[in-house]
């Protein structure tokens, strides 16, 4: 075998013998599932199961893909549906606390309305 050929068969079975130990040395994204489930149940107690049922849904759905990755020891799978579940709760949260925003800004505009009717006395009977 020529010395070049020999070079190329070495550097690639070196290439490949670090893509493999790159591959298997990958943990399994315990911090990740933890910030998305972190992240779920913030986006639960600030009530985005009714104010963004679709993305609190998203949530939760990629959080068990990244749960069935772990089990599937498919790591790199599971760090990126954990990373995506904890975007999507997120934004379930910032939903939710703009529509529960938007909700006090409606009452009390409708408070001050009253009080205004009520000194200027437009709610005499």
């Amino acid at each position: 075998m020529p010395r070049r050929a020999r070079k190329s068969h070495v550097s690639l079975a070196a290439a490949a013998s670090v893509l493999l130990a790159a591959c298997a040395s990958t943990p399994p994204p315990s911090g990740e599932l933890a910030a998305a489930e972190s992240a779920i149940a913030e986006a639960r107690a600030a009530g985005a199961a009714d104010y963004a049922p679709v993305e609190f849904g998203f949530a939760q759905e990629k959080l068990d893909a990244a749960r069935a990755a772990i089990e599937a020891r498919k790591y790199a799978d599971a760090q990126r549906a954990a990373r995506h579940a904890e975007a999507d709760a997120e934004l379930a949260l910032a939903k939710s606390t703009a529509a529960r925003l938007r909700r006090d800004v409606q009452e009390r505009s409708e408070a001050n309305a009253q009080l205004r009717r009520e000194l200027l006395g437009e709610d005499s009977p």
